[in-house]
């Protein structure tokens, strides 16, 4: 199916950015082009999150800019995929009648056909676990693309996801609703990818799950099997829930010269009372004996952090504990969010009884926490010389290079073009609350 051009544009997590590579390397093998643009696009597929309602709105929002242009191209396909999709059906239709593919996150491999039907003007509708309008569901695993990295964004790292879904529940979220109960990826498909990954060029890989920890062949096992891969510098993974960061797998990371010293694990609350109703199966005491754990075992680790404000009932002594574990624990980064309610979870069931006002100072507040503990932590840093992963040009000042350390701090550097994709040594000299800054060390 030559000539047909296809844009993507991703919302949300990392997983979803992942699926947006998949599909789209899927769609090359099928005879698609893409598009850097949708005005350049005879196919927009919007690959979306559902974990807040925002993200939800920001996607209407942007379809909704797309009227004029479905006005004079009827021809347009305009695709929705992923969370959202999964967890809306039907719904999607009926708020936005320009949208012609509806497609839940398993679906997506079959997105060449969905387009082929739409382009007869059909509106079709693939999900999983309910009839789709078409043709078959996937069949179980069917997201296991075998991928040569062609789509990434970046030449030099690249995802790969080791499992699917989540079986957590937890009472806020609605990720095991629309992306189904986890399934893992057999460990020597994955260390096969991994190699074709760095053949092409790939020198970090980022291992991407729901709950990454929880992957059933044991991510121990995985991060020693992927790690001699030729041609492999370093090896992240992400997302951490607390309750199952054991110390085999901490272990791991201080065995392992190319595991990244780096665990994104989300508190989302530091009041043992909001976890309980959260759903999260640990205490703010189990959390920081984790977080304790990780630094007596892995010297120099890095935890990151995401927290969720407003959530039914929390007080302001709730809220306080949260702060408090935000400056005890000593985040590098943080992510925070405002509550809000996800239909089919059972803290929709509750009464959202934190006023919006409220919810808006505690996020601010606790950016403003974050920030100072961020300062601190950096200035820490001033004087010391850090291994940097260059990505490129930064995008703020084009005359500095930036990149990550295997923390996953963001350092800008002066520097030539040329060094995209080595690591080099940094002094670092400076620091903003987001970024270090420095000079490339001889």
């Amino acid at each position: 199916m030559p000539n047909i051009r296809v844009h993507f544009e991703t919302f949300g997590c990392q997983m979803n950015k992942l699926d947006s590579e998949t599909a789209a390397e899927k769609l090359l093998a099928s005879g698609f082009e893409l598009a850097d643009t949708p005005d350049a696009a005879d196919v927009i597929i919007f690959n979306t999150c559902s974990v807040r309602e925002h993200a939800e709105e920001r996607v209407y929002s942007r379809i909704g800019t797309l009227k004029r242009a479905k006005r004079l191209r009827p021809e347009l396909v305009i695709g929705v995929m992923g969370c959202m999709a999964q967890k809306d059906g039907k719904l999607i239709f009926r708020r936005a009648p320009l949208v012609d593919i509806v497609c839940g996150p398993r679906q997506e491999m079959r997105l060449a056909e969905l387009i082929a039907e739409a382009r007869k003007g059909r509106r079709i509708l693939a999900l999983d676990g309910v009839d789709c309008v078409q043709a078959p569901q996937a069949e179980p695993g069917a997201a296991w693309l075998e991928r040569t990295g062609l789509t990434r964004p970046s030449p030099f790292h690249a995802f790969a996801a080791i499992m699917l879904g989540c079986d957590n529940f937890c009472s806020y979220c609605v990720v095991p609703y629309v992306r189904g109960r986890e399934e893992s990826r057999p460990i020597d498909d994955v260390a096969e990818e991994v190699r074709r990954l760095a053949a092409s060029g790939a020198r970090e890989i980022t291992l991407l799950g729901q709950n990454v920890n929880s992957y059933s062949f044991g991510l121990p096992k995985l991060l020693r099997k992927i790690h001699d891969t030729p041609g492999v510098e370093r090896i992240r993974f992400v997302t951490s829930h607390p309750k199952d960061v054991s110390d085999d797998l901490l272990a791991a990371m201080a065995e392992l010269p190319k595991v990244c010293r780096h665990l994104h694990a989300p508190a989302q609350s530091g009041s043992s009372r909001i976890l309980g109703l959260m759903n999260r199966r640990y205490t703010r005491e189990h959390y920081l004996d984790m977080a304790g754990r990780a630094r007596r075992i892995v010297p120099g680790i890095e935890i990151a952090s995401d927290f969720i404000v407003g959530f039914p009932t929390e007080t302001q002594d709730d809220f306080q504990q949260t702060v408090g574990l935000v400056k005890e624990a000593g985040f590098n980064q943080c992510f925070i969010f405002k509550y809000s309610p996800r239909p089919g979870t059972k803290a929709a069931e509750m009464a959202d009884d934190v006023p919006h006002d409220v919810k808006k100072r505690r996020n601010n507040d606790l950016l403003a926490v974050q920030e100072e503990v961020s300062i601190c932590r950096n200035r820490q840093k001033h004087g010391r010389v850090m291994e940097v992963l260059i990505e490129g040009p930064s995008k703020n000042d084009p005359a500095r290079l930036t990149g990550r350390t295997g923390g996953n701090d963001i350092v800008a550097a002066a520097g030539p073009p040329s060094l995209a994709g080595s690591i080099v040594q940094v002094r670092i000299t400076g620091s903003t609350p987001l970024t270090l800054l420095g000079e490339i060390a001889p």
